[in-house]
């Protein structure tokens, strides 16, 4: 998360020529700089690992929404989707979502709808389950994802889509939708975006 000046200085801004090029780095400044960047070249390295043993980089893995860091992460990829390509589906489509999580430890059960989701950003859910849905309105598409949550982290068990109620393979109804929506916006028919991008 990228912080503001205040916040990074607990409210106060530094004075002219704390942080300039007028001066040199202190040895603590220096110890804690290179903590950071030691953690970053570790990152890097486990990172290239993992992504020789998949044969793909975690990116695909991000994009393919196979897995969240958690619920946070979830919630607040949702609402950016909506502050976006998701706006248009809703006053286009009267496109609906809802996000349900279940809390194995407490036995708790959440939903939210795309309204509500900024308070599911403090549901800190370390074991359960998470089922989002996004019903394409007009068009009689619904697009269900299933989550398996474990340690607060988030990973796709199932994803289905139904048309008129009624299941059809993935890759087949993505294909429909992809058309049903190049009839509804440019956007579609000038590929600046990919069928993934309204799911």
């Amino acid at each position: 998360m990228v912080l503001n000046g205040e916040e990074r200085f607990n409210g106060k801004l530094p004075e002219k020529g704390v942080l300039g090029l007028d001066r040199q780095l202190t040895g603590h400044e220096r110890e804690l700089i290179e903590k950071f960047l030691e953690l970053r070249q570790a990152y890097k390295v486990i990172t290239h690992r993992i992504e020789t043993e998949l044969s793909e980089p975690l990116d695909h893995y991000q994009q393919q929404r196979h897995f969240y860091l958690d619920t946070s992460d979830l919630t607040h990829f949702r609402l950016n989707f909506f502050d976006q390509v998701g706006h248009f589906l809703q006053s286009s489509l009267n496109a609906t979502y809802q996000l349900e999580l279940w809390d194995r430890k407490s036995h708790s059960k959440y939903s939210f709808t795309h309204d509500e989701l900024a308070q599911a950003d403090s549901c800190g859910i370390e074991t359960g389950s998470a089922v989002e849905t996004i019903n394409y309105g007009r068009l009689n598409y619904r697009l269900r994802r299933v989550f398996d949550i474990q340690h607060h982290h988030l990973f796709r068990t199932k994803e289905q889509l139904f048309v008129n109620g009624k299941q059809i393979e993935l890759t087949d109804g993505l294909m429909m939708l992809q058309r049903e929506l190049e009839e509804h916006t440019v956007w579609f028919r000038g590929s600046l975006f990919k069928i993934r991008d309204f799911t």
